[in-house]
């Protein structure tokens, strides 16, 4: 037997077990197993000197390594789907904000990144990239334009001139519409076009006046809460139908009383049955110290613990805040992955990249093609292609197969299928090196390992998951 067995052992306070990555398996183990599979993993017992690798063996676990190379399974077909299934196009409207909101990417506080611009795309543009979406969704029943900026109701026109051309164009498939807003600029006559176009609308708001103005505010340093629930109102009052489909995002801050904003959601009628969407702020490039007081951990903590508790049925799902909600997606999402118990491939990449180019690319106002809207355009590696020549494959194939950085690192880790890291997360000056991308991995395989503990903590209260097995 080779000596390439990876195995990683952790436990419970009830259990001992074992994460096999040749089956995406997690074993229960009795205390003897436990140990002598942990010696297996520091390296101080041979695989071929383990009674308990044999045994486990003839269930086709702890089998030798079998990966010999770091490569993306779509690899060889991602030019077919460039050509046949983009789906979800985000086009940059403009670069342009009538806002100066403390926190945004592009205020100056986030090294590297581009600074607010007077910069407005183009209808010639918009429409080389509606025909570019149309022209390259062949396979699909339905396709998404998407409109973003900055703030995309400063060049309504364009929208609407997208909105007419882009359905006097389609053919055989059906056409959605989206758009984020900061809300400010949600007058009568914009809502009435969004409404008859059914967008899919996201308006961003922080909480109450006192937690959103402290964030959200005009050039001037004025507030704009005051603007955006009166903006709201009306919608509900006018369109009530439309009010209820409408999706709240908010920045969770340093500034903000986290207990306040949830209150205010639960609480107000406005917003009482929205889909409120919880994003954090990023931290990668940021220039300050993201420091939060010990409330705000209290309470994330807590709102946890309460997802938590009704995944195990001790706690009515009515009480879980939208506040954990994509939390509670992905710990959904690991307990379906755990119960495919797929054998490895010679030929392998760790999760997190998508197909650059077809999963939602976004037209920078200048046609430059990103992979997605949070990528940072500054970057010039992240340009794969523009609306005039098409895609560079030759630079989208790296960002698929950003494991290729790490190959013989990858290869031999144990948290190859658990693991989530994709090239957006990898903002450097310069196409990342394989020491850049080193520098992620320790945070990877924790939050790797803190996973798999849940899933078998939830499991032993009775959460149902079915890739947890005992010989």
């Amino acid at each position: 037997m080779q000596n390439d067995v990876i195995v990683k052992t952790f436990n419970t306070y009830k259990h001992k077990y074992a994460y096999d990555r040749h089956t995406n398996a997690i074993i229960v183990l009795t205390e003897d197993e436990h140990d002598e599979l942990h010696r297996v993993e520091m390296g101080e017992l041979s695989p071929d000197q383990s009674q308990v690798i044999v045994h486990y063996n003839g269930y086709g676990m702890f089998l030798p390594n079998v990966i010999e190379k770091i490569e993306h399974a779509d690899t060889e077909i991602i030019e077919h789907y460039l050509t046949t299934r983009i789906q979800h196009l985000t086009l940059q409207v403009t670069q342009q904000c009538n806002l100066r909101c403390e926190y945004c990417t592009y205020s100056g506080i986030y090294s590297g990144h581009r600074m607010h611009s007077n910069l407005n795309m183009s209808f010639e543009t918009a429409k080389k990239a509606i025909d570019f979406l149309l022209e390259r969704s062949n396979e699909l029943a339905e396709v998404i334009l998407a409109f973003y900026g900055g703030e995309p109701l400063l060049d309504f026109d364009l929208i609407k001139r997208c909105v007419e051309y882009a359905k006097s164009q389609i053919e055989g498939k059906s056409l959605r519409f989206m758009m984020t807003t900061n809300g400010t600029l949600l007058t009568d006559s914009v809502v009435d076009f969004l409404v008859d176009n059914d967008f899919s609308l996201v308006i961003s708001m922080d909480g109450s006046k006192e937690e959103h103005d402290r964030s959200r505010k005009f050039p001037n340093g004025g507030g704009t809460f005051d603007i955006i629930i009166k903006n709201i109102k009306a919608i509900r009052d006018r369109y009530p139908e439309y009010d209820r489909k409408i999706s709240i995002a908010t920045t969770i801050n340093p500034h903000m009383d986290l207990s306040c904003v949830l209150e205010y959601f639960t609480t107000d009628e406005v917003f009482s049955d929205k889909n409120i969407m919880f994003n954090d702020m990023i931290d990668r490039d940021y220039q300050g110290e993201l420091s939060y007081d010990r409330d705000y951990y209290r309470i994330r903590n807590f709102e946890y613990i309460k997802m938590l508790f009704s995944l195990i049925g001790k706690l009515d799902r009515k009480y879980v805040s939208p506040l954990v909600s994509r939390a509670e997606g992905l710990i959904e999402q690991k307990r379906k992955s755990i119960a495919n118990h797929t054998e490895l491939f010679p030929k392998l990449h760790h999760g997190g990249p998508c197909h650059p180019g077809t999963h939602r690319p976004f037209v920078r106002v200048d046609g430059a093609i990103l992979p997605c809207e949070r990528v940072n355009e500054a970057f010039d590696y992240f340009v794969i292609g523009n609306l005039d020549d098409g895609y560079d494959i030759e630079k989208i194939k790296p960002i698929l197969n950003i494991g290729k950085l790490t190959e013989n690192k990858c290869k031999s880790c144990w948290g190859i299928r658990q693991c989530m890291l994709c090239a957006a997360q990898m903002e450097f000056d310069s196409y990342p090196s394989a020491e850049d991308k080193l520098k992620l991995c320790p945070n990877c395989l924790y939050y790797a390992i803190t996973d798999l503990h849940e899933l078998c903590v939830l499991n032993e209260f009775g959460y149902d998951v079915e890739g947890i097995t005992v010989q």
